[in-house]
């Protein structure tokens, strides 16, 4: 059990440091140390009822993504925020429907992540709640009658 927790703990870390989207602010008499926000990726966090939900985004597997809050929170990293992106979302369990989702680019907003010195880490993130439907339960298929026979 503690290796687990050391693994979940070094898979947090590297997504942390994976985040290209650090933005150091001058300091006075410094110019150009800023990064150009508009090439900073979007992340869109969506927070489910149902755990490690299968995903496409823009009807392509995604890699820069990860599982937290006891795997009910989908993150997906890397996303370019200048157009709208489409999320499908299927269940892994049975009995519920998949879910589309539509990511718009307003909907990216500036978050800072952290700050040491004069360093600060920004994200542009988007927030979203996804609640699943089950699904229809199947209609059992109607006996089929004998034919009459003719008279």
């Amino acid at each position: 059990m503690k290796a687990l927790h050391h693994i979940l703990i070094l898979i947090a870390a590297t997504g942390l440091l994976a985040q290209p989207a650090m933005a150091a602010k001058p300091a006075p008499g410094d110019s150009g140390s800023e990064v150009n926000e508009a090439e900073i990726g979007g992340e869109a966090f969506i927070h489910m009822k149902l755990e490690f939900v299968k995903f496409t985004l823009d009807g392509k597997e995604w890699e820069n993504h990860e599982y937290v809050d006891g795997r009910k929170t989908l993150v997906i990293r890397g996303v370019e925020r200048s157009g709208e992106h489409t999320v499908v979302l299927t269940p892994r369990e049975a009995g519920w429907e998949p879910y589309t989702l539509v990511l718009k680019p307003a909907e990216f907003k500036r978050t800072n992540v952290a700050q040491k010195g004069k360093t600060t880490v920004i994200a542009f993130r988007s927030k979203h709640v996804v609640d699943f439907t089950k699904a229809a339960a199947a209609k059992p298929a109607e006996p089929v009658k004998p034919a009459e026979p003719a008279q």
